[in-house]
């Protein structure tokens, strides 16, 4: 069943929270499960124990599903799969002690890539708090640094209102997750009457007319004009005015890695991905403007390289939910705090066309000369064999066999990066991965999430060897709740990411990166990976299949599409040293270009608009 989790129209215009005014006689347990119904919550994602054995019992009797992952990290990054999926609020359940530690990761990641989670924990009895309980740990005082607001509740009274106002918080303004903790105790009391609080949530100012002028203004003047766009306009829902915003300009537009999909990528004014990783002529454009226009971004280091080298001869104007980020990482013109709905109002309304047919040729030239193509042959020299596969070769495959409305998460490392390249986005919320946090393991349980919100639509997680084996287990949830997640997996026996630096940065000194069978050497080079994740499929009841050779692919890509109720495994192995291409290398800006071994900008970044 498809809730709604946004507020009534009244209390959204004023951010506050109605509260329930009937007696309460039910236990605690009862109020966090009737009040999170109220609050238009429909999925858990728990892992039980002890001290939230009471909530479970309650919820088991409301119309809320319970999934149970086998992880608590499973739990929350489950919770952060709904909700990246769907922008509503998603939510998970662990207990106290290690159950709750086991959240502080996937809360952490949903802080960096503004995430609406809400973490709910039980704790022990107030009476034993402070006191080296059993499982007992300060929870909150843990998360505080990485939610938004993180509290116990010492009174069964306060729960209604302690749960609304930690779920208006994780969806105002700038969402992130909040955390909740509640003693066994809190959980067993039957108050009498409800506190009567509210919650008003900080509304940013809207932008003023004058200021949409102003921009206007500059955006006229400008003969390099770009939109740098992420992740805010995709929680903000405007992606649809962005590619308003980007024709009525005729801007070209280049997007984080959070904000894919925000434009469909055969738009001709997007440019792609930027940072270390992303199109060349993504990269040039930001570096080169005379004029950046950036909206619901951060200006992280995987995207600006050395600050003073980024967008240096630019006019900056960056407006932002969250006043925080503007001017942190790099000094603006114009700095605007605002909600972006509101903000693309005023632009769209002062918006005037401006022809610059130089500067499209030229970012058109820039894209000519580099595109986003498979890596140069690997080191081994198994390019001389055409069946071998790479990591781009087996996403582009996949890519042209999706709908625009499938699903696909990643884990962290090669595939990640090949995956923010190669696959076609065309929708918002069509691409989730761990972004700011870089959490490997992020991939399946994300995948269970979404699918999970979106039973009807294709869900893939494309993972690497590595990646995977962190979550691997979550495999078993599939199987348990009858979930057609479809596990892609791109295997080189390599952490590839960490290898590809070594090599470029270490002298190939590979250390701890290897994830082929150290008692069988050259196993993986005969089609014998370690470890064997079709057999650990097979385990968890779940069909999967081995891929070693290119002319195997595009029946087995088919195969594991074709039933979409079935959960399935495709293990492909891939050439084992391919690099990703083209590499900004950290701190440095997009002169510094990397296109391959040896092959770096040259005279196309010295000849610059």
């Amino acid at each position: 069943m498809k809730l709604d989790l946004s507020l009534p129209a009244a209390e959204a215009a004023t951010g506050a929270v109605a509260q329930p005014v009937a007696p309460l006689s039910a236990k605690g347990a009862d109020l966090i499960a009737r009040t999170l119904v109220e609050i238009g919550v429909d999925t858990v994602f728990c892992y039980p124990g002890g001290a939230n054995l009471e909530m479970l019992d309650a919820l088991s009797r409301v119309s809320v599903t319970l999934v149970r992952t086998e992880h608590e990290q499973g739990s929350v990054f489950g919770a952060q799969g709904y909700a990246r999926a769907t922008g509503k609020l998603g939510v998970c359940l662990a207990t106290s002690g290690p159950g709750a530690t086991n959240l502080v990761t996937g809360i952490a990641d949903a802080a960096s890539d503004s995430v609406p989670i809400l973490a709910i924990t039980g704790n022990v009895a107030t009476h034993w708090l402070g006191k080296n309980a059993f499982q007992e740990v300060d929870i909150v005082a843990i998360t505080k640094p990485v939610t938004k607001l993180a509290r116990q509740v010492r009174e069964a009274r306060d729960i209604p209102a302690a749960l609304r106002e930690a779920a208006a918080c994780a969806l105002a303004g700038r969402p992130g997750p909040v955390l909740v903790d509640f003693p066994k105790d809190i959980q067993q009391a039957r108050p009498d009457q409800p506190t009567d609080k509210r919650f008003t949530a900080p509304v940013p100012a809207g932008m003023s007319d004058e200021t949409a002028q102003r921009i206007a203004a500059l955006l006229a003047k400008s003969e390099r004009p770009v939109i740098y766009a992420g992740g805010g306009v995709i929680a903000s829902g405007t992606s649809e005015r962005l590619k308003a915003l980007a024709e009525a300009l005729n801007c070209p537009v280049a997007l984080t890695m959070m904000g894919l999909g925000a434009m469909p990528d055969d738009h001709p004014l997007l440019l792609g991905p930027l940072g270390m990783h992303g199109a060349y002529a993504a990269n040039v454009a930001v570096n080169e403007a005379d004029l950046v226009l950036a909206l619901g971004v951060r200006f992280d280091d995987r995207v600006v390289g050395d600050p003073t080298l980024f967008a240096r001869h630019a006019k900056i104007v960056h407006i932002d939910v969250d006043a925080a980020e503007i001017g942190k990482n790099k000094p603006v013109t114009l700095g605007v705090h605002a909600d972006l709905r509101d903000a693309f109002s005023g632009l769209l309304a002062h918006a005037t066309r401006r022809e610059v047919p130089d500067w499209h040729a030229y970012l058109a030239e820039r894209r000519a000369a580099h595109p986003l193509r498979a890596p140069v042959a690997p080191v081994s020299g198994e390019n001389a064999d055409a069946s071998v596969l790479t990591g781009v070769d087996v996403i582009a495959a996949l890519a042209a066999l999706l709908p625009p409305e499938a699903v696909v998460t990643t884990g962290v490392g090669q595939h990640q990066m090949w995956a923010m390249q190669h696959l076609r986005l065309r929708e918002p919320r069509t691409f989730l991965s761990s972004a700011g946090f870089g959490t490997m393991g992020f991939g399946l349980p994300a995948a269970i999430g979404a699918k999970v919100a979106l039973p009807d639509v294709p869900v893939i997680d494309i993972d690497g060897d590595g990646s995977l084996n962190m979550s691997v287990n979550e495999l078993s949830t599939c199987r348990r709740y009858g979930l057609g997640v479809k596990v892609l997996v791109i295997n080189n026996q390599w952490l590839g990411m960490v290898r590809q630096w070594q090599d470029m940065i270490y002298a190939r000194n590979r250390v701890a990166s290897s994830l082929a069978d150290p008692n069988a050497p050259g196993s993986a080079d005969d089609g014998r990976p370690y470890p064997d994740f079709v057999t650990i499929a097979a385990g968890y009841g779940v069909a999967g299949a081995r891929v070693t050779r290119a002319e195997e692919l595009p029946a087995a890509l088919a195969r594991m599409l074709a039933d979409p109720s079935e959960p399935y495994l495709l293990d492909v192995l891939v050439a084992r040293e391919d690099d990703v291409y083209p590499m900004i290398p950290a701190g440095k800006s997009y002169r510094d270009v990397v296109f391959g071994p040896g092959e770096s900008a040259g005279p196309i970044a010295a000849g610059a608009f």
